[in-house]
């Protein structure tokens, strides 16, 4: 190889390292700016603990650093529920502050895949640019975006996996081992001391091993799915009789367990969600939507597929977002140019809406919104479902769903000789390449 050429490639090879690095700069940049009023409060109330500290300390022991400590320490262990409020965390009851303890690391997880998914949406809340920067920013964000896809692929799968296999299959499993315990069924012996007992192996067979089969299989195929196709863990705000109709298994007004769409002029016709449980919280909350004293939040795996940013849609589609607006223009411009939800800033509350569209059903896709949990308010802790949550994957009107797209059934199929691969082969894998070399 010449010098020339050396160089050459050096100078490329440099020249996109610097691109990179700028790029992960970016992205930094975007991501404090997103966390910025979390991320002041949080320093703000442990600076004044750490600053106290070092004072005491100095003052008593001659020793500020040891003082800055244990203050440190002291804000994290007495301050936390103020920081966690910083984050939108709201909780009444000591069980309702553990679940938001325990669950940081995975709500950061997916606040992060979230914030990476769209880093420009905290620049564009309101139509600021005209229609013709719009015009040009929209095709420009969306080859952004696929590099993006391809860059965050690892958090994809990570979070897949934890509200997949992880999240999902341990609260179905209480869920299931309290149908053994404490049956909800006449015929499987509720408040019947004799048919709870000779039934009591019938229900070991078809909760735990049957149920438990399936939704370990779901689990692990919606995890390699939510990989290829990417989906955030969002929320959605209503009362328990809804929720219950919604994600359990017996039939109700909602018989094919999907959810209701919306005709609420803010954001479209559709079903919708909030990436904060405060927002959701919010609406279940809400006395002009319960139908019961049991506010509860669906916790649930979204694929919204292609986003629309009211602010970056065409200002006659921005204004009809809102309370005054018209939710037929809203759908009917996502309709034409295929987007499946939409994304809007609601000002007046100061958090993101996602409305993901439905007309009659006809839109909107069942798949695209599988429930791993349902959280009650008023207890503060996990929502026993009677007989178990609805197993989304092999739910009839999904795998109807599921067959009218050729490319999906592909992934699915796809996603199911994974799975099979990985439990005939995969531990083996597992053993002889990871255990073996380590241990």
């Amino acid at each position: 190889m010449e010098l020339s050429e050396i160089l050459l490639t050096t100078i490329l090879l440099y020249s996109t390292l610097d691109i990179i690095k700028v790029v992960i700069g970016v992205i930094v940049l975007l991501i404090l700016y997103a966390f910025r009023e979390q991320i002041i409060q949080a320093l703000f109330f442990i600076g004044i603990y750490m600053g106290l500290g070092a004072l005491i300390g100095w003052w008593l022991f001659d020793n500020a650093s040891a003082g800055a400590v244990v203050g440190f320490c002291l804000a994290i262990f007495f301050g936390l529920r103020i920081v966690l409020s910083s984050f939108g965390a709201e909780y009444a009851t000591t069980l309702e502050y553990a679940y938001y303890l325990f669950s940081i690391p995975f709500w950061f997880l997916n606040r992060l895949q979230h914030v990476l998914t769209e880093p420009w949406r905290y620049i564009f809340k309101t139509s600021w640019p005209s229609d013709g920067i719009k015009k040009v920013l929209r095709p420009l964000f969306y080859f952004i975006q696929i590099l993006l896809y391809i860059a965050i692929t690892p958090l994809r799968l990570l979070n897949a996996f934890i509200y997949n296999v992880l999240i999902y299959g341990i609260t179905e499993l209480y869920d299931l081992i309290s149908e053994v315990i404490q049956p909800s069924q006449w015929a499987e012996g509720y408040a019947d001391w004799w048919k709870w007992t000779y039934m009591f192996p019938w229900r070991v067979i078809k909760y735990p091993i049957f149920d438990g089969c399936l939704v370990l299989i779901e689990g692990a195929v919606w995890t390699i799915i939510d990989t290829i196709i990417p989906a955030i863990t969002m929320y959605h705000g209503t009362d328990l009789l809804a929720g219950q109709c919604i994600t359990g298994k017996k039939g109700s007004q909602w018989t094919d367990g999907t959810f209701t769409a919306s005709h609420s002029s803010w954001g479209g016709i559709g079903v919708y969600f909030a990436s904060r449980r405060s927002v959701a919280r919010r609406y279940a909350e809400d006395p002009y939507r319960l139908n019961d004293h049991n506010p509860v939040m669906i916790v649930c795996r979204v694929s919204l597929g292609k986003i629309i940013n009211y602010s970056l849609a065409p200002d006659y589609v921005y204004y009809h977002a809102g309370p005054n607006g018209n939710p037929a223009v809203l759908n009917r411009y996502a309709e034409n140019n295929g987007y499946t939800t939409g994304e809007w800033w609601n000002e007046r509350g100061g958090y993101w809406e996602y409305c993901m569209f439905d007309w009659k059903n006809r839109y909107n896709h069942p798949w695209r919104i599988r429930p791993i949990y349902v959280f009650n308010f008023r207890t503060g802790r996990a929502q026993h479902i009677e007989t178990g949550l609805r197993h989304w994957l092999f739910s009839k009107i999904v795998i109807d769903d599921i067959l009218e797209s050729v490319w999906f059934t592909c992934i699915v199929i796809l996603s199911f000789l994974v799975v099979i691969w990985l439990a005939i082969y995969g531990y083996k894998y597992f053993y002889n390449e990871f255990l073996w070399y380590y241990i």
